[in-house]
């Protein structure tokens, strides 16, 4: 009897409809053939298709020790048994529709279930494959193999492609490999997100290439030739751009994978064609390094800026130890970085303040917040000197890792403004009384000289002792209009400012002729000093006016655009125009002696406009005369 006769009779020569035998029948089988039955791992198992019954049912006929094996039931609790009776009825109707699908089908059928056991549950492919003898089907050969480790393994696999992809894209990291048997270029997920191709996307070492900046893809030609010949690992950072058009930094790797470790590994390409060895492949990754690029250069700007910044620079740790000094520090307090690392600040410390106002500082940079305060320090020398010193905390989620200390030396500006307030009391008090006594007493000279020569020469220390007295006045003013802070939201009226000064001359001036020419609404970014400094300029050009009757034109109109819009103001004057001296040394800035002014008039304007970030220029106006024109900036919300 062959296999086919074996197969075809239900291996043995019962009916169908005899009873259930107690155990398997003998088989027929040649040794060798029953031999595979029994011992092969695979689960192999007969299945007999009764026709005959109100509807198709299955009973297994034989089943061999591996399926008894797999199914943990003996072939007493199988043989002869339907599905449902051996799988219970659940299980066992899924069985048995997959039987009635071979039997429809007349075709062999794959599938997979998985079974549950009382240790665990495992999966199985299963095989059926129809017996026609006489064109309907009787029987149904099935062959079962447990797959749960394969598809543990393929679970597990699959987790790891996900995982390496996951972590290719967070990390923007990417693999690569270049077969040189195949002369084929293979990407991973990760160098495909970098480049911002599509998924599957499998470029040759030729496309690959393109995508960095022409004037690196000789030299990324060149690392790859290298490692493929002289096995030279390469690591470099090259420009390139994606195929979104996004220009990158990329850092690539490779390394040569030699045929002889290929071969270990397992490869079945085994060395190259000629027997010998060499390089297999190259493979390697690819790094998107933009961002730490641009960090790393602002890190380097920044160092540098620290480095070269005019002001001392000190950090410490929490606890005060000097970790950094940059060479600003090091000039001011004469400490050297080498000197200055590992000790405390307090080595500058003068003895000036006294313990609250340390304490103080402590307790604000502790709280996490920034402490300034002006302080005497003492150099390395024993000098003192004086800066306005700034210290904030650095925090490291929401932990204090450093302190940085920031001083600006005010030794010199201090005495300045020293200076400026002794001369500022002379100028206000001590000249003005003696100015006030000269021109008392001069005023009583020429009331009673009857010579009228002695009595012009009183008249003219009178006039002078008053001139003098009037610009130690005007002088206190300045100084009184800057010692206020500059509101930058402070707007006026350019049209309103204008109208209200030259009412004001027009009062103390009825000859003159004082005219306005601004639009309805032009606002400008200034304060009420805008108007001193336009009446500094009015008065100027008609006290100096040669002309009757005196003409002062004030102006306004829009300038520029875009983003940032401007306005001019102007006075323009027909007098004899502003000395060329006074003019050199307003527009450069700075009096010299062969530069300088005659008053503070024009200085005051200047001052005033560059406080609302303006600028003042002077002009020639034609036919004759001055146009002194103040340009401010306009509120952004009307630019």
């Amino acid at each position: 009897m062959t296999s086919r006769d074996w197969v075809e009779s239900g291996g043995d020569a019962t009916p169908s409809d005899r009873p259930d035998p107690p155990s398997e029948p003998p088989s027929d089988l040649p040794d060798e053939y029953e031999t595979i039955f029994r011992t092969v791992d695979d689960a192999v198992f007969l299945v007999g298709v009764d026709g005959v019954a109100p509807a198709d049912t299955y009973r297994y006929r034989r089943v061999n020790p591996a399926y008894e094996s797999l199914t943990e039931r003996s072939a007493s609790e199988i043989l002869n048994r339907t599905p449902r009776e051996v799988f219970g009825e659940s299980l066992g109707s899924d069985i048995a529709a997959q039987y009635r699908r071979c039997v429809e089908t007349g075709e062999t059928v794959e599938y997979e279930e998985t079974l549950s056991f009382p240790a665990d549950r495992r999966t199985f492919e299963t095989k059926l494959t129809p017996i026609r003898p006489d064109g309907e089907v009787t029987r149904i050969v099935g062959i079962s193999r447990d797959i749960t480790e394969r598809r543990a393994r393929e679970r597990e696999l699959e987790r790891n492609r996900d995982l390496r992809s996951k972590t290719e894209r967070l990390a923007r990291v990417g693999g690569w490999e270049l077969d040189r048997r195949a002369d084929a270029l293979r990407w991973t997920d990760g160098t495909r997100s970098i480049f911002a191709v599509d998924d599957g996307y499998e470029p040759t070492l030729a496309d690959a290439v393109e995508f960095y900046h022409p004037d690196d893809r000789s030299r990324i030609r060149r690392l790859v030739r290298r490692c493929c010949e002289d096995e030279t690992p390469y690591d470099v950072v090259l420009r390139a751009r994606t195929a979104a058009g996004d220009d990158r930094w990329i850092r690539s790797v490779g390394e040569p994978v030699s045929s002889d470790r290929e071969s270990a590994v397992g490869d079945a390409t085994g060395p190259g064609a000629d027997g010998t060895s060499g390089t297999a492949a190259v493979r390697g990754a690819v790094m998107d390094v933009t961002e730490r690029r641009s960090r790393e250069r602002d890190r380097r700007m920044f160092e540098k800026a620290v480095e070269q910044a005019g002001h001392g620079i000190v950090i410490t740790d929490p606890e005060g130890t000097i970790e950094y000094v940059n060479p600003a520090y090091a000039a001011d307090t004469g400490y050297d970085r080498q000197e200055a690392v590992g000790l405390n600040p307090r080595i500058v410390k003068s003895g000036k303040h006294d313990d609250e106002f340390y304490d103080e500082l402590w307790e604000t940079i502790l709280a996490g917040e920034t402490w300034e305060a002006e302080i005497v320090n003492r150099r390395k020398s024993g000098e003192l000197y004086h800066v306005d010193q700034t210290i904030a905390p650095i925090a490291d989620d929401g932990e204090i890792t450093h302190f940085v200390g920031i001083e600006s030396e005010t030794t010199d500006r201090n005495l300045r403004e020293q200076r400026l307030n002794v001369l500022n009391r002379i100028l206000r008090h001590n000249l003005r009384n003696a100015m006030t006594v000269v021109s008392g007493h001069a005023s009583a000279l020429r009331r009673e000289l009857d010579d009228e020569e002695l009595r012009a020469h009183a008249t003219t220390i009178e006039e002078w002792a008053d001139d003098l007295t009037a610009t130690g006045e005007k002088v206190a003013t300045t100084r009184s209009l800057f010692e206020r802070e500059r509101d930058p939201d402070a707007v006026c009226d350019a049209r309103e400012t204008l109208s209200t000064v030259a009412d004001e001359f027009a009062e103390r001036y009825p000859d003159a002729e004082i005219a306005v020419e601004a639009p309805a609404s032009l606002r400008v970014s200034a304060d009420d000093r805008l108007a001193v400094a336009l009446r500094e300029l009015v008065d100027n050009a008609l006290a100096h006016h040669d002309r009757v009757p005196p003409a002062v034109t004030l102006g306004a109109t829009s300038v520029g655009g875009g983003a940032a819009g401007w306005a001019d103001i102007t006075v323009v004057d027909t007098g004899p125009g502003i000395p060329g001296s006074e003019r050199a040394a307003i527009e450069a800035g700075e009096e010299t002696q062969v530069t300088h002014g005659t008053g503070i008039g024009l200085w005051l304007a200047r001052w005033v406009v560059a406080g609302f970030g303006g600028e003042l220029s002077i002009e020639d106006n034609d036919p004759r005369g001055t146009v002194v024109r103040l340009r401010l900036p306009v509120p952004t919300d009307e630019a």
